[in-house]
């Protein structure tokens, strides 16, 4: 086996401190975003008479949607609470939340 000359491993460094680059510098962190604002999105439309209403929520993350969640309420006796429970809970949270349902937003206590 052959060596190189040294003087062609010494051009190959001079090479190389020529045309070196400093890694790309990452950013300087950006001011944090400032919470979003929930929505509620509410439309009265059919669906089947056995629901209260579909309930779904999109949960957010650095301003990106990351989940989202359907709930189908049944009628019962217990219904409403569990639709306040669920969209109130998803508000406050910081979620947006849509509903369908073939009731007017009066009759659900849904302020306009």
């Amino acid at each position: 086996m052959m060596n190189p000359p040294n003087f062609f491993l010494g051009l190959l460094r001079v090479a190389g401190w020529l045309f070196w680059r400093d890694p790309v510098a990452k950013p300087e962190p950006v001011q944090p975003k400032r919470p979003r604002k929930p929505t509620l999105g509410y439309t009265v439309g059919d669906i089947p008479y056995e629901l209260l209403a579909v309930v779904r929520i999109s949960w957010y993350r650095k301003g990106m949607a990351y989940e989202v969640e359907e709930y189908q309420i049944e009628e019962s006796d217990d219904a409403q609470k569990q639709f306040h429970y669920i969209v109130g809970t998803a508000l406050r949270q910081g979620a947006d939340v849509c509903v369908l349902t073939q009731y007017e937003p009066a009759a659900l206590g849904v302020p306009e």
